[in-house]
């Protein structure tokens, strides 16, 4: 507590203090003023509204008194017209001006005023209108007359009494909120040339305190920026700013210390994310590993890298080298026996990092080694799926060995090309997977569409020309026609079965081809397609298969969904590859979503190596275009 007092900690919040103490009166001033003026226009406001209903009762008193005297006078029932709206109106008048007077008194002055209102109709107005119906002239006597003048005056002078009474507190309440409005002047004039004050004497101590000490630092801050690491502060400031001074002193220090160390990890890191990015672009293997060497000698400064694998016989393989000797690397692809003693062989011996600073001594089987001057070399393993695949190997020809942390900087390098390697084997193995799955379900189809040929079909043929040879042999016309139906729901079932045989597998593709399956799918198709067939020759099964249920979902969605009327199918080899395009006239906006038929034929088209695109702008029609590699019609790893 002695030093946050002491410091400028301690300082700033006394200043602050008593700056915000000195805001907070008067603001609080301010709210009081703001207050007493909300409450005079309130009041107001509610004051103008009783003037204004005490004002419509005495015009309802006087509608009443003179539709009773025009009614006296005349005997026209018309007066009584609004004489019964105004009384009828009084009670709810009366009820919304005692809702709108809070203030004791005057509410009992509302009271006596409905009261008299009340009276005045029930007592006088109406007896005197029924006597004027049963006695005109009695009902004009001169006692009766003035009796209601006396009432109507005494309702009258009532509501005067409340009308000034209310326009009174009006304007008391206006003038203590005029008072207190030039209260909260005064007090803002002094709290704002008292603020103004503080402020002051703060930012004139602010700036000797900290901002002159802050620029100093900011203006050391830019030559430390700049790459200056030598550049310190004098350390002559007060509390937390001599704090500051000495922490960035300490800073420039640690900063000039570890340089070298960051421009290092720096590099490490963008050589990490260039070859992180080509393992996620799924390039090549071999790409890969050229960069993975490349990468790795440079950051090293080796004189060379060498990638090997591990053969079963004992031999390793060469798959990518780099460096400034090129002459005496191995070839890529090469095979060659290990020495016992170098790095690479220490590393399948053992499976761990290996290192070695000299070859003095080395015998015949390292001469790799000394052939190419290798005076240090560091190797580290690359496992895939727990597993030694093979060795990363630097190596120097300098009298200056590579780092001492060489070892652990590799073991990043070495994960990516395990990535690598694995990646490329999942991708193998799933395209793989994928066309043996494909394969399977087209194996499936042809053998139901041959079961339900030969089986089912086959049966229900005979049974049909049983049952005609039956019809035939019937006398009766009656039973005849009904033998006759079924026969028709049979044949209709035999044609049913066979257009399902069809869209399982049609066994026109398996015995003709593509192009006599697709004019047989375009002859049944329900909108008009027009065919281009460019392939004529027979191509491997499951290519014809794919490319004859592209043509089919094509031309289902185009009659199920497109609207379209007219369709045009292709086909032509372009570089290796047959490509299929299937154009409509339809409404576009076909989606190859979830749920969607084009998602399988997606899966079929890229299990085989193939891509499938789908244009389908709404209102301009639908293109599905797939291209198939020709040959195997395997996937392509």
């Amino acid at each position: 507590m002695v030093r946050l007092r002491q410091g400028l900690t301690g300082r700033l919040v006394v200043a602050s203090c008593v700056l915000a103490v000195l805001l907070g009166s008067v603001f609080a001033v301010l709210l009081m003023a703001v207050a007493d003026q909300r409450d005079a226009a309130t009041l107001s406001r509610r004051s103008q509204q009783v003037l204004t209903t005490a004002g419509r009762m005495q015009e309802l008193v006087l509608d009443v008194e003179t539709g009773e005297r025009g009614y006296l006078l005349t005997g026209d029932g018309r007066f009584l017209q609004p004489w019964n709206a105004a009384r009828a109106e009084i009670p709810r008048v009366g009820a919304r001006l005692t809702g709108l007077i809070t203030n004791p008194g005057r509410e009992r002055m509302a009271h006596q005023i409905i009261d008299s209102a009340q009276s005045y109709v029930r007592d006088y107005s109406v007896p005197l209108v029924a006597l004027a119906a049963r006695d005109p002239k009695a009902a004009r006597g001169l006692s009766i007359t003035l009796e209601g003048k006396r009432r109507v005056d005494e309702i009258r002078a009532q509501i005067g009494r409340l009308s000034r009474s209310a326009r009174a507190a009006t304007v008391v309440r206006q003038e203590r909120a005029a008072a207190a409005a030039r209260r909260a002047e005064v007090a803002a004039i002094a709290g704002m040339a008292g603020s103004v004050l503080m402020v002051a004497l703060l930012a004139s101590y602010l700036t000797r305190s900290i901002a002159r000490p802050v620029r100093r630092a900011a203006m050391m801050a830019g030559e430390l920026a700049s790459g200056d690491l030598s550049a310190r502060l004098p350390e002559t400031g007060a509390g937390e700013i001599r704090t500051l001074e000495r922490s960035f002193n300490t800073m420039g220090e640690s900063l000039e210390r570890n340089r070298d160390e960051l421009a290092k990890l720096v590099e490490e890191q963008t050589a990490l994310r260039r070859l992180s990015t080509l393992v996620a672009r799924a390039v090549p293997p071999d790409t890969t590993f050229a960069t993975v060497t490349e990468e790795v000698g440079q950051l090293l400064e080796a004189d060379g890298t060498v990638m090997l694998r591990y053969e079963s016989d004992g031999t390793v393989t060469a798959v990518a080298t780099w460096g400034q000797v090129d002459a005496s690397l191995p070839d890529v692809g090469s095979r060659t026996e290990l020495g016992e003693r170098t790095v690479p062989a220490q590393v399948r011996r053992t499976g761990r990092h290996a290192r070695q600073d000299s070859y003095a001594g080395s015998t015949d089987q390292d001469r790799g080694p000394r052939e190419l001057g290798v005076r240090s070399a560091v190797a580290a393993p690359i496992e895939v799926e727990g597993r030694l695949w093979g060795a990363l190997t630097a190596f120097s020809t300098k009298d200056r060995p590579l780092p001492r942390d060489a070892e652990a900087r590799f073991a990043d390098f070495t994960e990516i090309v395990a990535l690598a390697i694995a990646n490329a084997q999942a991708r193998s193995e799933l395209a793989a997977s994928r066309a043996r799955v494909v394969a399977a379900t087209d194996r499936a189809r042809r053998r139901i569409e041959r079961d339900l040929h030969d089986g089912a079909q086959q049966r229900l043929v005979s049974l049909l020309l049983d049952l005609r040879g039956i019809e035939a042999d019937i006398p009766d016309s009656r039973v005849r026609a009904e033998v006759a139906e079924v026969a028709t729901g049979l044949t209709d079932a035999v044609e049913e079965l066979r257009e399902m045989a069809r869209g399982i597998h049609p066994a026109i593709l398996s015995e003709a081809g593509l192009a006599p399956a697709l004019k047989a799918l375009a002859r049944r198709s329900a909108v008009p397609v027009e065919l281009g067939l460019g392939v004529k020759a027979r191509l491997p099964q499951p290519i014809e298969v794919a490319a004859y249920y592209v043509v089919a979902e094509a031309l289902a969605n185009a009659a199920k969904h497109a609207q379209a009327s007219h369709v045009e199918v292709t086909t032509f080899e372009r570089a290796g590859r047959v490509c299929v395009d299937v154009r409509d006239d339809g409404v576009g906006g076909a989606s190859s979503g979830d749920g969607s038929g084009l998602v399988g034929l997606a899966d079929r088209v890229e299990a085989l190596g193939g891509v499938l695109k789908v244009t389908s702008p709404t209102g301009r029609g639908t293109r599905i275009h797939a291209e198939l590699p020709v040959g195997s019609g395997q996937p392509v790893s």
